[in-house]
């Protein structure tokens, strides 16, 4: 007898947060795991732990997003900063001595997973009357990261954050997604962006996504978080992921262009940036922006659905393109 009941796989699933702390009991070096909490879905999902009267937080890296020698490559990588004196969330490490990543198997899915140390503080506010102090404060933190750098070489096990994976994949992607009216502007933006990455830019160790929320801030200091986009790759790129932040709803204007000339002037505080890399910041600006779209819309149809991701946001998107091409050939007030 037919009792409708059909099989489908999953493209991702969320795990149910009591199971997860007695999955997770005893596998890594912190007190006795009290409870767990989702606390956030998007490209990996994250959970809060409470443990012995601290915080931490689970990541589970979407199945199919990376695999455990990447996860493994990255907390390598944190170390080796922290190691170097960079404020950075730190992972714990297992209670079996096998690193720090676990995999977790839910259904058809096998995720990586890492416990981090909570990082103190918050993120800053940029749209109140300390938006520029805050800026400054954040350009400053991102410099400290990147001196902390400077030693490090590439890793096998991370990406190359080059032209094929910030320009020519994310045009592709965009592509699939946008009108017919619109990809003119779209292929002249890819092509202007291409022609001016001067071979002469300074490349080295990169965070991958330097926006303007992912360093917490306490009155004593600063934390840089989220390292899961950590690649090699263009200085310039790097510094730049802070102006795709805040512009992300701001267009070309006074209040913008005091944000990112604020954010440099605290970088170049603590760090200089090299004339060529200064000069190719409106360019990795749109690329910020074009990347960080081709993740969303690469993941819409399975992961967080075409509401939040289907035509109004690639209208906003094109919108957000032709208010900003024009800093490639004027330049902006900010530089």
């Amino acid at each position: 007898m037919d009792n409708g009941l059909i099989a489908v796989k999953a493209a991702h699933a969320l795990l149910d947060p009591t199971d997860l702390a007695r999955a997770i009991a005893g596998r890594f070096a912190v007190p006795p795991i009290e409870r767990a909490m989702l606390h956030r879905s998007f490209i990996n999902d994250t959970y809060r732990a409470e443990a012995g009267g601290r915080r931490f937080y689970l990541r589970v890296y979407q199945a199919g997003w990376r695999d455990e020698r990447a996860a493994a490559a990255e907390m390598a990588i944190i170390e080796a900063l922290a190691a170097a004196g960079a404020a950075v969330a730190r992972p714990v490490a297992r209670r079996d001595g096998g690193g720090f990543v676990i995999a977790i198997r839910c259904g058809d899915l096998v995720r990586p997973a890492v416990l981090f140390e909570d990082a103190p503080g918050d993120d800053l506010n940029f749209s109140d009357v300390d938006g520029a102090a805050n800026a400054a404060r954040y350009g400053r933190a991102a410099a400290a990261l990147h001196n902390a750098a400077d030693g490090m070489t590439r890793h096998p096990d991370r990406p190359i954050l080059d032209r094929l994976a910030m320009i020519e994949v994310p045009h592709a992607v965009i592509a699939r997604a946008v009108e017919a009216k619109d990809r003119m502007l779209l292929d002249r933006l890819v092509d202007g962006l291409l022609a001016r990455i001067d071979p002469g830019l300074s490349q080295g160790f990169a965070h991958g996504d330097l926006n303007s929320s992912n360093i917490h801030f306490t009155d004593g200091g600063a934390t840089v978080i989220d390292f899961d986009c950590c690649g090699w790759g263009w200085r310039a790129n790097d510094i730049a992921a802070f102006a795709r932040g805040v512009t992300l709803a701001r267009m070309p204007g006074a209040e913008a262009s005091a944000l990112i000339r604020a954010y440099l002037a605290g970088y170049e505080a603590v760090r200089s940036i090299a004339p060529v890399d200064r000069a190719a910041l409106p360019v990795f600006l749109l690329v910020q922006r074009l990347w960080m779209a081709s993740l969303h819309l690469d993941g819409r149809d399975h992961r967080w659905g075409t509401a939040s991701f289907g035509k109004p946001y690639v209208a906003r998107l094109m919108a957000w393109l032709a208010a900003w091409e024009c800093v490639l050939d004027d330049r902006p007030d900010w530089l």
